[in-house]
């Protein structure tokens, strides 16, 4: 029999309950993805493309070994701090329960980005009883430490990459030079972190109880400072992974960027992935490949570098979770019972 108090958790669970992206949201990256692709072979033959990949076929075993270390790395940290993070804020669950959500979640992404967070979301609300904007603000909370990571990883390239590397071009109606303007954005990121997280660790937040209090800041409201620091350091240690498989297989291809450089375009290259400007892991890693690293090879050499990592991301991915997908699938998106 359900008490009152239940019935009003459940009403109130209801109203909060987010559906399916639109069939709109859901397309968008198809077209993007298919867009950059196009433009990328109009910038760049593909008959050059091609023989770049077949050049690649001795070592082969050595970017395949290469990048399955870093899967196995992301897999091991992303599990961990949701586990760690979903347990602090929202509710109780196990390490192999967050395992199979994750893992589901990657085979998702691989073939429709825009329903993987909001599957997440939707298994933590009709599984564990969390609120849809808790567990988002716990995926925010993950991704804040994410960023945080990037901006370190930036920072490095912003401030350590030899200067003849760099872009010194005036930013059109501000006339100074873009690596200026780049150094001063990532010093003034660093004034605003400490801030932050002042805010949340102190009286402050206090003083403006709304925000304080707003679902979706559950996850900020309640973090120590030793929380943060764990996420960072899972992050941390995946991104750290990252850079340096990618400069393994670039140097299998014959492609010898900067370290520095790498520490920058690496990230960048891989969180276009999950983009509206990607499908498949392909689109936005394609760009940002072609325009950060041309420099450093022939633009075929890049962009068949750029492929076989997409292929690869898109693989590891819908391989990783394709066990876990229909029970996580069904849990989150049940079928609507006809009338």
């Amino acid at each position: 029999m359900t008490s009152e108090n239940d019935e009003s958790v459940v009403e109130e669970t209801k109203e909060e309950a987010p559906s399916k992206p639109s069939l709109i949201r859901q397309v968008v990256p198809w077209f993007a993805a298919a867009g950059i692709l196009a433009f990328m072979f109009y910038k760049v033959d593909f008959a050059g493309v091609w023989a770049a990949l077949k050049a690649t076929g001795s070592n082969m075993y050595v970017i395949i070994g290469a990048y399955l270390v870093y899967c196995l790395m992301y897999w091991i940290t992303d599990v961990l701090g949701f586990w760690r993070a979903y347990n602090w804020f929202n509710a109780s669950i196990g390490l192999a329960e967050t395992a199979r959500l994750r893992f589901a979640s990657y085979t998702v992404q691989a073939v429709n980005g825009a329903l993987t967070e909001i599957m997440c979301v939707l298994y933590m609300y009709r599984v564990k009883k969390v609120k849809a904007l808790e567990s988002t603000g716990t995926a925010g909370f993950v991704y804040f430490n994410e960023n945080v990571v990037l901006v370190l990883l930036l920072t490095f390239c912003a401030f350590f990459l030899p200067e003849q590397r760099r872009v010194y071009d005036p930013v059109p109606g501000l006339g100074v030079p873009f690596w200026t303007v780049l150094q001063g954005l990532l010093v003034a990121v660093w004034v605003f972190i400490p801030i932050f997280l002042i805010f949340w660790r102190s009286g402050l937040k206090d003083k403006f109880p709304r925000v304080r209090d707003a679902g979706v800041l559950t996850a900020f409201n309640k973090a120590t400072l030793l929380e943060y620091l764990e996420v960072f350091l899972y992050r941390f240690s995946n991104n750290l992974v990252s850079v340096g498989v990618n400069i393994v297989i670039l140097r299998a291809m014959g492609i010898d960027a900067p370290i520095a450089l790498m520490a920058a375009a690496v990230p960048i290259i891989v969180n276009l992935a999950y983009t509206p400007a990607s499908a498949m892991g392909f689109g936005g890693p394609q760009l940002a490949a072609y325009y950060l690293l041309k420099g450093y090879a022939a633009e075929d050499q890049v962009v068949a570098y750029s492929l076989i990592w997409s292929a690869l991301f898109f693989l590891t991915r819908f391989l990783a979770g394709i066990g876990f997908l229909k029970p996580v699938y069904s849990a989150a998106f049940p079928p609507v019972p006809k009338a």
